[in-house]
């Protein structure tokens, strides 16, 4: 469970997840995949490799190692401080305008770079929560599965915003909330039956408004952009690969 100071501080701890799937009375995770695929982590040695190769499980432990290895190989880096504006005269009373709604809309919108630092900041967790990738990662299959594609495709998002555009680092402050982030906008893009919000929020522990809020995020650092073909999953989990193996 991520570690949430907002609640400890309001004596609001979520204490245990909801019970695991039970078929008869619920609609289980999408995962219609035979045994004979691989359920071990892949090492991707091109970026063409076979992605049908991999179970849902598989495709969790691939993103996991890549995702160990980056923050590994990461320092602690801080979010970018908020925009800050000149306060607004409103008779005797002046309003802070950080992070204002202008500062994304209109033509004084602030350069895209800028915009997209200041929403990153909804990633950062205060300290580093008390919870392993591993266990992180296995807590949400477990009570929140999903299939091969949704966590690929987290991947690719990932890949994107961290690698390619450094929008946002992978770090032990980061990476549990934007694993869950990921993983939640991939379900919603690809897969018909959706666990709830309340779900979610509760197994990834978060308030479901905060989960909210880091979809939105999200979606707005990748533009709302959230297709992608066999290629490009494919390319995208060998990058994150490659990634962590050089330290970036």
């Amino acid at each position: 469970m991520e570690y949430d100071s907002n609640h400890e501080n309001q004596g609001e701890h979520l204490t245990s997840p909801p019970p695991p799937p039970n078929p008869n009375v619920a609609v289980p995770a999408i995962d219609p995949h035979f045994d004979s695929l691989s359920n071990e982590p892949a090492l991707i040695d091109n970026p063409d490799w076979d992605i049908t190769t991999l179970s849902a499980l598989g495709a969790l432990r691939t993103l996991q190692v890549a995702l160990e290895t980056l923050t590994e190989a990461a320092t602690d880096v801080p979010p970018t401080p908020p925009i800050s504006r000149p306060a607004t005269p409103t008779h005797n009373k002046t309003v802070n305008e950080n992070v204002s709604p202008q500062a994304f809309i209109g033509a004084d919108a602030d350069p895209h770079h800028v915009q997209h630092a200041a929403i990153a900041r909804r990633f950062f967790s205060k300290t580093a929560p008390p919870i392993t990738i591993f266990e992180y990662l296995k807590r949400q299959h477990d009570y929140c599965p999903h299939s091969p594609g949704v966590y690929l495709t987290a991947a690719h998002y990932i890949h994107r915003l961290c690698i390619l555009e450094r929008v946002l680092p992978v770090t032990k402050r980061t990476v549990h909330r934007l694993f869950l982030a990921s993983t939640r906008i991939a379900a919603k893009a690809l897969e018909d039956n959706k666990w709830s919000q309340q779900r979610v929020a509760q197994v990834g522990g978060v308030r479901p408004t905060q989960l909210l809020n880091l979809e939105v995020a999200l979606c707005f650092m990748l533009d709302f952009e959230l297709g992608v073909d066999a290629a490009g999953l494919a390319k995208s989990m060998f990058g994150l690969q490659m990634a962590g193996r050089s330290g970036r």
